[in-house]
């Protein structure tokens, strides 16, 4: 298993990532500068709950690999 601070540069560029994405979608002179708009709170709500389900899916699907692959 990997320590997190192995992953700092990958841990450091999704932050940066959503720090940017936010500002592109909420900070006034940005949302000028290329068209944006903020989103409502229940869309944000709505998406935020993908990327768990997404990782659950994944892990299950993993577990259910690996269980077969020991019985059979």
């Amino acid at each position: 298993m990997t320590r997190p601070r192995s992953h700092w540069w990958l841990l450091a560029g999704i932050a940066f990532e959503l720090v940017f994405t936010a500002a592109l979608v909420y900070a006034p002179p940005l949302q000028n500068l290329f068209g944006t708009a903020a989103l409502p709170l229940d869309v944000v709500l709505l998406i935020a709950v993908f990327p768990p389900l997404v990782r659950a899916s994944d892990e299950a699907r993993r577990w259910a690999r690996r269980r077969h692959h020991r019985y059979s």
